[in-house]
C-alpha cells in the first residue's frame, strides 16, 4: 500500500501531533507504527479526500471504501458563497472541496439516524475507518 506517499508531505505534521497525544503509537518488536485506521482517520482530518487519492493512485481503490471515494459535483452557487468558500479554504489551508465536506460531515452527523434509514451504506461511510 502507498500510504507513505499519502504521509510523506505530513510526516512533520505527525510528528508534531505524536507528542501531544494527538496520534497513538503502538509499541512492537519491530518498532513504533500507527495503527492503519488511526493513520487514515488522521489523514482525513488533514486532507481532503481528493487529496488522499491522487496520492494513492490507482490504490486508492483497495484502499477507500466506493462511498468514501471523491465524485465530481457540478453547483451553482451565488457569487459571495463562492468568495466565502474560497476564503475558508485559504484560512484552512485545504481546497473548497475540503471546506464543503467538513461542513457537509456537519449536517450528516447531525442527521445520521434518518440518512443512515434513508441511504443504504450511509452508516458504513460515516463510521469509517473505524477510530475512536
Amino acid at each position: 500500500m502507498l500510504l507513505a506517499n499519502v504521509v510523506g508531505p505530513g510526516r512533520l505534521h505527525l510528528n508534531r501531533l505524536v507528542p501531544r497525544g494527538e496520534v497513538e503509537l503502538w509499541t512492537t518488536p519491530l518498532g513504533k507504527w500507527v495503527p492503519r485506521a488511526e493513520l487514515m482517520a488522521k489523514a482525513l482530518e488533514i486532507w481532503p479526500v481528493h487529496v488522499i487519492e491522487e496520492a494513492l493512485g490507482d490504490e486508492a481503490d483497495g484502499v477507500l471504501p466506493r462511498a468514501i471515494r471523491s465524485a465530481e459535483l457540478r453547483v451553482r452557487l451565488p457569487r459571495h458563497h463562492i468568495a466565502m468558500l474560497e476564503y475558508r479554504a485559504d484560512q484552512q489551508e485545504t481546497t473548497v472541496s475540503g471546506v464543503l465536506a467538513r461542513e457537509l460531515d456537519g449536517i450528516a452527523s447531525a442527521h445520521i439516524e434518518e440518512l443512515s434509514a434513508a441511504l443504504p451504506g450511509f452508516a458504513e461511510a460515516m463510521a469509517w475507518p473505524g477510530v475512536g
